[in-house]
């Protein structure tokens, strides 16, 4: 039984690394050269930069909305504060 066990083992790490280098070298031979003409790659360079700051945008926004928040959940705690003040003030 431990010999069965062992060889499925040894099985399993033997195809979990097989794996892995048999898809990269698959990957590799499909070639990675690059070609375009600079018109292509400033087009592409201009999309990004593009993306860029609209993603950046998006980010300021929500933390425009998100100052926000804090600010009046401030506002609220001083609030509750105050009265929690007026409260024990009254008392004594």
């Amino acid at each position: 039984m431990r010999k069965l066990f062992a060889i499925g083992v040894m099985g399993m790490a033997l195809l979990s690394t097989a794996c892995p280098r048999g898809w990269a070298s698959d990957d590799s031979a499909a070639g990675t050269g690059m070609s375009g003409t600079p018109q292509e790659y400033s087009a592409l360079e201009k999309t990004l930069k593009q993306e860029r700051i609209d993603a950046l945008q998006a980010r300021i926004s929500d933390l425009g909305q998100e100052n926000k928040f804090l600010a009046e959940r401030v506002k609220m705690l001083e609030r509750s504060v105050n009265d929690l003040k007026d409260r024990v003030d009254r008392r004594f």
